[in-house]
């Protein structure tokens, strides 16, 4: 349980580290756009790990 939340804190550190690079550093679009994708990439895999355990076998 602490090591999955560790791991669900340090994936959203890196979505935070990279949404607060990509703003300050003032990139070009194509850099934006790259940072964005690492981010949904991100969520996503949170989103699909969540839902695997919100559904179970009715009995």
């Amino acid at each position: 349980m602490i090591l999955e939340d560790t791991s669900r804190a340090h994936k959203w550190a890196c979505v935070q580290f990279i949404a607060e690079v990509s703003l300050l550093a003032n990139c070009k679009p194509s850099d934006l756009k790259l940072a964005l994708s690492l981010i949904a990439d991100l969520a996503h895999q949170e989103n699909e790990e969540t839902e695997s355990n919100i559904f179970y076998e009715a009995k």
